[in-house]
């Protein structure tokens, strides 16, 4: 949840520093957001309720995994929005290896694993032997001051979520509109006091000059 946070926080920052609007981040077409309120909801839920060990995996790995499909069902209908896609690949990475290994798995330096802080829960374990997709686990690790580890899936996350703030912040540029109407036909009109047309077949053709009268 730090990394989160912190990512979070940086992406709020981004209309600031980049003179942005925040009422345009807010009033953005946003779609399905009651999926992205219940989705994190519960797992804060899952952070903060003490739930017995003996039900982590059926009561929450459920809920855990439920929380996931809600995020990605809001982050599916917001994805024609700039950066949703990348949002989108980061928070199914980190739902695939947990929903593979019952939780996601990290790798826990040796220097901490006497930590206090340093303990499982519903949604992190401690490496197994079992545990697959590796590459997308928890194994980036940060020392002080964060003390945490990461995953690929976090980091893009984190991208997303900066893209995503970046251009919805944004005026939208509206292309301009072309005129796709068939060109109108032009109409000649005579103008006045000009010169009789003269037929030239008269000087040419015989026949012709006895029929065809010349201008004076």
């Amino acid at each position: 949840m730090l990394a989160l946070a912190v990512a979070v926080a940086i992406a709020l920052l981004i209309p600031l520093v980049t003179n942005g609007s925040y009422t345009r981040l807010v009033m953005t077409g946003w779609r399905w957001g009651g999926l992205l309120f219940a989705g994190l909801g519960i797992q804060l839920l899952l952070e903060y309720i003490d739930i017995p060990k003996d039900r982590w995996h059926d009561v929450g790995f459920g809920l855990l995994v439920a929380s996931y499909v809600l995020i990605l069902g809001f982050c599916a209908g917001n994805i024609l929005l700039k950066g949703m896609a990348v949002v989108f690949v980061g928070v199914a990475c980190n739902a695939l290896v947990i929903t593979v290994n019952q939780g996601m798995p990290v790798e826990i330096p040796a220097d901490w694993a006497q930590e206090e802080w340093v303990e499982p829960t519903i949604k992190h374990h401690p490496q197994e032997e079992d545990d697959t997709l590796m590459f997308l686990a928890d194994i980036i690790v940060l020392r002080e001051p964060f003390n945490s580890v990461l995953s690929f899936g976090d980091l893009i996350l984190a991208v997303g979520l900066c893209d995503v703030t970046y251009h919805a912040s944004r005026r939208v540029r509206r292309m301009p509109q072309v005129d796709r109407r068939p060109p109108k036909e032009k109409k000649f009109r005579r103008k006045k006091n000009a010169s009789p047309v003269v037929d030239l077949r008269a000087w040419t053709e015989p026949g012709v000059l006895e029929t065809t009268s010349l201008p004076r």
